[in-house]
């Protein structure tokens, strides 16, 4: 069975711009893979975010377990990775953390984030074929994660 796991960043986007990206690549469900659900810009704390996306119809899930934490439990690391995929093969899926850009603009670019340092390289070890990295500028890209160094 083929899985396909969308990839995104909220970086400082107004939710409406973050909203129009998820609705171009018709994205249904979004997994917030950041450890505490909580930002500077009010509309990406998570009990907002769920209600925003849930008024257009998107569902939301926080999923902290997939956090970027440090020393965090690998029990829970596994549960959550495996709640990413069941909910991806059930629906088209995007996880999402803070950082907008998966890789850094450094001459060797590097993981930006642990959705490309972390949680890629775990995913794609559970057979997800695709990784979508929705950019910042609306484009996406696909590379294989593992190529990048990381400091997750």
């Amino acid at each position: 069975m083929s899985t396909t796991i969308y990839s995104i960043g909220h970086g400082r986007h107004p939710f409406e711009y973050f909203l129009r990206l998820l609705k171009k690549y018709k994205i249904e469900f979004v997994c917030d893979v950041r450890a505490f659900a909580r930002s500077r810009w009010p509309h990406f704390n998570g009990h907002v975010l769920a209600e925003l996306l849930a008024d257009h119809g998107i569902g939301y899930e926080h999923l902290p377990e997939t956090g970027g934490k440090n020393n965090p439990d690998p029990a829970d690391v596994e549960w959550g990775v495996n709640r990413l995929i069941e909910t991806a093969s059930e629906m088209r899926t995007a996880m999402m953390c803070s950082e907008s850009k998966p890789l850094t603009d450094h001459k060797q670019p590097r993981a930006n984030c642990h959705r490309v340092g972390k949680l890629a390289p775990l995913l794609r070890a559970k057979g997800v074929d695709r990784i979508i990295h929705i950019l910042p500028d609306g484009e996406t890209a696909e590379f294989d994660e593992a190529a990048f160094p990381s400091i997750w």
